[in-house]
């Protein structure tokens, strides 16, 4: 009879023990599965393209391991969610719950934005661009008290750089881009019209078919779209003209969607914004050069420098557009001349910085 007693005690106490030894844990983290977020990404750039293979990805990949895979998320590239006008205000109401776009996309949007896309900077390449807008547009915020994208959470800004004319036929001077119908986005687009061009605003992701179709004539661009858009096989030209372009991108996040995410997660987010404003920036720079370098050995490409007098007529012809710009601002209320001076600060500021790019 004691044998039986002393099992039956025995077998209470093995029932007992993972009990007890949880009694100096949290119940709620013992039995409780770790929350995951599953989140969804637009964008216009084909998968193809460097910026979803090299930079979203990467982007991707880091979210997910600093937040031990708590966070997932579902890329959507080439305008499979949401196309590339309705990106920022798809990401808005929730259609997507991270976007990633372009600005001029959405013209009048986002009047001030337009600055950092003026000819005039020194605008050295894309990771002194990139670093530019993404301070300036905190600058703004601070400064000024400014922010057009208050319909959303900001996570950061990047830029193209310098881009170039590419066309069907040759730019040398201004009689040749007289009259020639070209695709501009943004602040692009007056000192394009300025030097004689009759523009046409489209996404990236239509330019293509508009220059095999005759649609336009020519796109005003950075050139790694000769690769990532295959605009190398629909244009036969490119004319350097760094002094004319700078084009703005962004990521944002819905903020119903930010404001789910638990603290330690948003930090893992703002960790990476200033990160990888760089590390796209420096991703532009690279595929630029590389872009044209696939232009001219795979499809025989022509490139042209201006002349330095033909250069001097075209920058003479330009110069009142900046002013222009900040007359049309001020007339409106916006602090037009006080964005222009903060962009023109930084813009000196890390061109000298990051000029070795």
């Amino acid at each position: 009879m004691k044998g039986k007693l002393y099992y039956a005690a025995g077998v209470v106490l093995i029932f007992l023990l993972p009990l007890v030894s949880g009694c100096g844990q949290d119940q709620g983290e013992a039995d409780q599965p770790v929350q995951t977020f599953n989140l969804s990404l637009a964008t216009f750039w084909p998968a193809t393209d460097f910026m979803v293979s090299e930079g979203h990805r990467a982007w991707i990949e880091e979210v997910e391991r600093r937040t031990d895979g708590r966070v997932k998320i579902n890329l959507h590239s080439g305008e499979a969610l949401l196309g590339a006008r309705e990106i920022f205000n798809g990401v808005a109401v929730g259609v997507a719950d991270i976007g990633t776009t372009c600005p001029s996309y959405t013209p009048g949007m986002f009047p001030l934005t337009e600055a950092f896309e003026l000819p005039g900077y020194e605008n050295i390449n894309a990771v002194s661009a990139s670093i530019t807008v993404n301070e300036g547009y905190k600058r703004l915020k601070q400064d000024l008290d400014v922010d057009e994208y208050d319909d959303v959470k900001v996570l950061f800004f990047w830029a193209t750089g310098p881009g170039d004319i590419m066309s069907k036929r040759r730019v040398h001077n201004l009689n040749d881009l007289s009259g020639m119908e070209i695709r501009a986005v943004g602040g692009t687009v007056p000192p394009l019209e300025r030097l004689g061009a009759v523009t046409h605003s489209m996404p990236m992701s239509e330019s293509y078919l508009a220059l095999d179709q005759g649609l336009v004539e020519g796109i005003l661009a950075p050139n790694d779209t000769l690769r990532g858009f295959r605009l190398a096989e629909v244009v036969d030209h490119v004319t350097k003209t760094p002094f004319l372009y700078n084009v703005v991108f962004m990521k944002i996040m819905n903020k119903n969607t930010w404001n789910s995410l638990p603290e330690d997660i948003q930090e893992v987010f703002e960790e990476l914004n200033d990160e990888f404003a760089y590390i796209y920036g420096r991703l532009r720079a690279e595929h630029t050069r590389a872009g044209l370098e696939y232009g001219v050995e795979e499809h025989g490409i022509d490139v042209y420098e201006l002349t330095a007098d033909e250069e001097e007529k075209w920058l003479e012809r330009i110069e009142p557009v900046v002013e222009d710009w900040i007359k049309r601002r001020e007339d409106r209320g916006l602090p037009g001349r006080k964005t222009v001076e903060i962009i023109r600060e930084l813009d000196q500021q890390y061109s000298e910085k990051y000029s070795g790019y």
